[in-house]
């Protein structure tokens, strides 16, 4: 098991950055050069949300296995609109799990996350979901989630999965 899974820092081209929305929402993303942490390119993602919106990055096949890590760290840029942010992640079985933030920062910050503080959506999950409460892995993708009322654009960069 690796000690450390680059999950992403967006330099690889094939990297796809898909949107979904509510009827009232919306919302643009994909790969920028604006806001950049480290190397030459960062997410970024704006919501205008009256509903709800969110983003979803493909996890590449080699880097969905998630045994034995503990902590999820990426770096936000953030731009104090005070806007709830969450971080999802659907596990092998499809059940959600959900991390919440505000923006409430202006600038780049690591957000250190530990897995167990991603906790399984009791607001709403896939029909075809298994829900146990429990994150089973392969994991597929990751989605950048707001809901309510808010604009915001936030860029991210450097997602990494450790073991520690």
């Amino acid at each position: 098991v690796a000690d450390k899974i680059v999950f992403c820092d967006f330099e690889d081209s094939s990297i796809k950055v898909e949107t979904y929305s509510g009827p009232q929402s919306r919302i643009s993303a994909g790969i920028s050069t604006e806001k950049v942490k480290s190397g030459k390119y960062a997410a970024k993602v704006e919501h205008n949300t009256r509903d709800w919106s969110g983003a979803t990055i493909m996890l590449p096949e080699e880097k969905r296995n998630w045994t034995g890590m503990k902590t999820l760290k990426m770096w936000v840029y953030g731009t104090k609109s005070d806007s709830k942010m969450n971080i999802d992640i659907p596990d092998a079985k499809r059940e959600f799990f959900r991390y919440s933030y505000v923006d409430d920062f202006e600038g780049w910050k690591e957000l250190i996350i530990q897995l167990s503080e991603f906790k399984s959506r009791t607001d709403w999950q896939p029909s075809d979901a298994y829900i146990n409460r429990k994150m089973d892995f392969p994991i597929q993708e990751l989605h950048f989630f707001s809901s309510g009322f808010g604009k915001s654009v936030n860029y991210f960069d450097d997602i990494v999965i450790e073991s520690k």
